[in-house]
């Protein structure tokens, strides 16, 4: 059984990939495995959620403005991402990633994103597998306190349902970066290669591109049908309604 996604309490959000066992080696991870989407996202407005978006290098990314949204730290615009400052259909591209995990509604947290996001708009979305066996580490005494494992995990499955309710496409998913998250190995997914390519699930992290569709009311093809079947109806039996 699902646990509720509401939480009474949170604990913080990393504001920096150091804080994360091999966190230069993950902020690196997400970077590869980002890049091969990033040449199909261009506009004027693109917000990084969280500190660690900030610090993600997407030079192909083609939009003029990009800024960090985050409660607290040395970003371009502190908010909650629960309450965004932003108008709707305002951005072009919205990544995240590492967020969601510490938010106490992560429902609304999604609905905001979807708001602020234009028709066709991208959001890119990493997240912690709770598939991996880096999720068995987090029982260690010394780890409960520390991210990721002081957020909650979320499948990819569970965010790509909620993502098709709020009328998102999911164009490209998968999982990546296998490591346990211990800093003593060296280098981090030594010895889980093998098993990755196996059972890619094993990965530590996830990612999901996702486009905001905006489908219309009624769709050409009944109306079409519609029209036609109007044609074959005598004047005197038509309503005001048909012949509108």
């Amino acid at each position: 059984m699902l646990k509720p996604a509401l939480s009474e309490s949170t604990a913080k959000a990393p504001i920096s990939w150091q804080q994360l066992a091999h966190g230069e080696w993950l902020r690196q991870q997400v970077c590869h495995v980002m890049a091969p989407f990033s040449d199909r996202i261009f506009g004027y407005h693109m917000a990084r959620v969280g500190h660690l978006a900030k610090a993600v290098d997407l030079p192909d990314i083609r939009v003029k403005h990009q800024f960090s949204v985050a409660p607290q730290g040395q970003v371009d615009v502190r908010a909650e991402p629960t309450q965004w400052p932003f108008a709707e259909h305002a951005l072009d591209a919205i990544l995240q990633v590492g967020q969601l995990e510490f938010e106490r509604d992560p429902h609304q947290f999604l609905r905001e994103l979807t708001h602020s996001l234009i028709a066709d708009g991208y959001l890119l979305y990493v997240g912690f597998n709770p598939l991996s066996p880096a999720l068995l580490t987090g029982f260690w005494p010394s780890h409960l306190r520390q991210a990721p494992w002081s957020g909650r995990y979320f499948t990819k499955a569970r965010i790509r349902d909620w993502l098709s309710l709020l009328n998102f496409e999911v164009v490209e998913h998968g999982y990546f970066a296998p490591t346990l998250l211990i800093e003593k190995l060296d280098p981090p997914d030594r010895g889980l290669q093998s098993l990755f390519k196996l059972l890619p699930k094993c990965g530590a992290m996830y990612y999901i591109v996702a486009r905001k569709r905006e489908y219309p009311l009624t769709l050409v093809k009944a109306r079409k049908q519609s029209k036609a079947r109007i044609a074959t109806l005598p004047v005197a039996n038509r309503t005001g309604d048909e012949l509108c």
